[in-house]
């Protein structure tokens, strides 16, 4: 044990002083996320179309890009100069995010280096600007992670204060990119916070609500997917149906942390080194975006797939065949981007293949149950179960599709089906997507994790932070 858990708390740690730190590093984390938009917005333009803007809507569909096949090379392009970041400057800024959090805060009492918050934005902004298949969550709850911790340098504290400072920056980070306060909170306090203490709790929610004003204040209270009104179901069979949802998405989850890991083993096997391994991984994304575009008009796999999300929900895309090709290339794509070297999370890749399986399902239950108008029921419970089960963040993945969209009487439905579809993933699999890289290391994160929360209760017991 660290010699600063066994010193007498600072005034900054005492409890009142840890929510104005975690109000600090909200308001920090939500001006990084503003910029952070701004930039993968700017590279965007830059990479796609070869002008200087700051405007990105990604709910419409890219402007079709001037470079014809030469498009392929776009992501190749910033596959060269991430994997440039990662092997000469910052290797925490490659991946998903999420797991270089985790184990910051069980292995090194949350000590995370400041360039990260600095590097992770550039790193994902090239990334996602040259049509990479991945989510900014993941890096924005890192970087908001790391103004955590460099708050937690800066003063001087125990290691329980500095992780609970970490779980602040996680929590905003999140709730600053998504604009949704209440399930950044819970993600914090379930994946990443090993306290549900008052002080905790408080500290954590007052940085999501920080963090949230600060991109309201630059982008106005937006909701991140279309808003589309949904059809309530009752009846003796509705909970049983979506409890099947949840068995469908359980498994599409298991298969896409499998894709992940494989794909990230067998890239390295035969591409050993970094630049000729994201860069070949990054070439066949491009393949595929300029493939969809010549038979769609659309470049449906970058980024988080918002504009392709909203499409499922408001019935545009209703062709059964074509959301299973989509969900397919989604995954092949994201593995791909992040698993040969790239930067992005994945928790929003997994709300567009929840949203594709649901709408699927929604479509069978609509011809066999006749549940019309039930498609987007479904395709949000679908995006809820995908998420719980992927992460592992069961309470907040429904509370974060109820805030994305804005349609809170889904809330039941889709806590049924992510609870099932994350009993399932538990089944063939014990680790989350992000705790399974710390396992396959010999991190095992859930032990741990109930170790940290032992520890800090018996620190307390004995009085001592």
């Amino acid at each position: 044990m660290r010699h600063s858990l066994h010193r007498e708390l600072s005034p900054a740690e005492e409890s009142p002083g840890l929510i104005i730190l975690g109000a600090f590093v909200g308001l920090f984390t939500g001006a990084g996320a503003l910029l952070f938009h701004y930039l993968i917005a700017l590279l965007h333009n830059l990479f796609f179309q070869g002008h200087w803007s700051f405007y990105y809507n990604e709910h419409l569909p890219s402007v079709p890009a001037p470079w014809g096949p030469w498009l392929i090379l776009v992501p190749v392009l910033g596959a060269l100069l991430v994997t440039i970041l990662v092997q000469r400057v910052a290797a925490e800024v490659e991946g998903a995010g999420v797991s270089q959090v985790m184990d910051a805060v069980h292995t090194d009492g949350g000590r995370m280096r400041p360039i990260v918050a600095l590097l992770r934005p550039v790193a994902t902004a090239l990334t996602l600007g040259s049509g990479g298949s991945a989510g900014r969550e993941g890096p924005a709850m890192q970087f908001g992670a790391a103004i955590g911790a460099f708050m937690g340098h800066l003063l001087p504290m125990s290691d329980k204060r500095r992780i609970h400072l970490v779980g602040c920056g996680v929590g905003a980070g999140i709730a600053a990119v998504f604009n949704a306060p209440l399930g950044g909170w819970f993600f914090a306090m379930e994946v990443i916070v090993p306290d549900w203490r008052p002080w905790t709790v408080l500290s954590t929610l007052v940085a999501t609500i920080s963090a949230t004003w600060i991109t309201e204040l630059g982008l106005g209270n937006f909701h991140l997917l279309a808003y589309v009104s949904t059809k309530t179901i009752s009846g003796s069979l509705t909970l049983p149906v979506f409890a099947l949802l949840g068995i469908m998405t359980g498994l599409a989850s298991f298969l896409f942390i499998q894709m992940l890991t494989w794909t990230g083993q067998i890239s390295k096997q035969y591409f050993p080194n970094p630049y000729l391994r994201h860069m070949s991984g990054m070439l066949l994304v491009g393949l595929m975006l300029y493939g969809l575009f010549l038979f769609t008009g659309h470049y449906y796999l970058i980024g988080g797939s918002y504009f392709a999300i909203s499409e499922i929900l408001t019935g545009q895309l209703h062709l059964v065949g074509f959301l299973i090709l989509l969900l397919i290339l989604k995954g092949i794509a994201t593995s791909l981007t992040i698993g040969t070297g790239g930067s992005g999370g994945i928790f929003s890749p997994s709300l567009f293949i929840g949203a594709a399986i649901g709408a699927g399902a929604g479509y069978l239950a609509d011809a066999l149950l006749g549940w019309h108008g039930s498609v987007p029921l479904f395709a949000m419970c679908g995006m809820a179960g995908m998420v719980g089960a992927t992460t592992g963040a069961l309470i907040s993945a429904p509370v974060m599709v109820v805030e994305l969209t804005n349609n809170y009487h889904i809330l039941l439905p889709a806590m049924v089906t992510a609870l099932t579809a994350f009993a399932l993933r538990r089944v063939f699999l014990e680790q989350s997507i992000y705790t399974y890289p710390l396992f396959k290391k010999g991190l095992d994160i859930p032990e741990n994790h109930y170790v940290v929360q032992e520890k800090l209760h018996m620190d307390d017991a004995s009085g001592k932070p």
